[in-house]
């Protein structure tokens, strides 16, 4: 394993090109750790950034997955249960859960996620 330092400002943010946007949405990230980082691990993490009006459509994938809001409000489906998200909230998501990320609000939503896995390519969505 290594040791990994990451500034989140030091990264460019990335997104689905324009032809998957009405399936996927218009969520874009930042991956902080994992094979694309840079530096391999057990683990994946990013940042996923939701501007006013936008959505991670709803989607499911094998592995769980851990959110935890950085700032911003919005809300979190997770197989039909709507969670109200804000600065400092985790949720867990079980492996194959349907979920989606909305922002209603002004601010940009930041949320954190992290995967047990070491690299992110493998985690295959399915919207």
């Amino acid at each position: 394993m290594q040791v990994a330092s990451k500034h989140l400002d030091d990264m460019d943010w990335k997104g689905w090109g324009n032809d998957q946007v009405a399936v996927r949405g218009k969520a874009q990230w930042k991956e902080i750790l994992g094979s694309a980082s840079g530096c391999q691990n057990d683990m994946t993490m990013g940042v996923v950034r939701l501007k006013k009006g936008e959505s991670l459509e709803p989607h499911q994938h094998s592995q769980p997955e851990t959110y935890f809001t950085l700032s911003g409000r919005g809300t979190v489906t997770i197989n039909d249960e709507v969670f109200d998200v804000d600065p400092g909230r985790m949720l867990f998501i079980p492996g194959n859960a349907r979920h989606q990320i909305n922002n209603v609000n002004d601010e940009d939503l930041l949320i954190l996620y992290a995967f047990a896995i070491s690299d992110f390519s493998n985690v295959k969505y399915h919207f």
